[in-house]
């Protein structure tokens, strides 16, 4: 027995009973994990805005942090130890007791968050970018991409506090080029486009 969860990102591209039929020809089956997970994080980061002491970045996306670093930020900014809604998806499935024993497979919609998920090595879990799980069986589903990413910006609105969104990596650069960490409390990042759907594992 193999068990899988999808990340929202991929499921939103594709028909649920198509997709349930193409795991269950290969032997896996979907489990989900509970739906507190975003307002938890939400959470975790209105508690962090409140005690940071610089302008609080938004790290739910693994590939900010080399921007942090390209222009030598880490000083100026405060890096919250939160960890992205699909690690946390992934940590739950991961300790299930129903579950122990078995192969269990989280998937990504891009390499940074596959990348991020197994330097955790948590057991019996491997997390793996979508487009790699299909390609292993020779053979896919046919993919209906949403207009909309289902994980757009505004995952902070309603939080009393200055923020500013900044999707897609050219618009990030420029953000950063005339940062001034003082008008902001926290800045929302998000490397893809519009929202997290365009990433390399999709």
């Amino acid at each position: 027995m193999k068990y899988i969860w999808i990340n929202p990102v991929t499921a939103n591209m594709y028909d649920p009973n198509a997709l349930n039929a193409f795991l269950s020809k290969h032997g896996y089956t979907r489990v989900e994990a509970s739906a507190h997970w975003l307002e938890t994080v939400k959470e975790k980061y209105k508690q962090a805005v409140d005690t940071a002491e610089h302008t609080l970045i938004d790290m739910r996306c693994p590939k900010i942090i080399d921007f942090i670093d390209a222009y030598d930020l880490r000083d100026s900014v405060t890096i919250p130890s939160i960890e992205p809604i699909l690690i946390h998806c992934g940590r739950e499935i991961s300790k299930r007791e129903d579950l122990l024993g078995y192969e269990k497979v989280i998937t990504t919609p891009c390499q940074a968050l596959a990348d991020l998920g197994n330097s955790l090595n948590l057991k019996e879990t491997l997390f793996l970018p979508w487009n790699q799980f299909l390609a292993s069986f020779g053979d896919g589903l046919t993919a209906v991409p949403p207009e909309e990413s289902p994980i757009p910006p505004g995952f902070f609105d309603g939080l009393d506090c200055k923020m500013t969104s900044v999707t897609e990596k050219q618009n990030i650069c420029d953000f950063f080029e005339n940062f001034k960490p003082e008008e902001f409390d926290l800045v929302e990042l998000l490397y893809c486009r519009d929202g997290c759907h365009n990433g390399d594992g999709i």
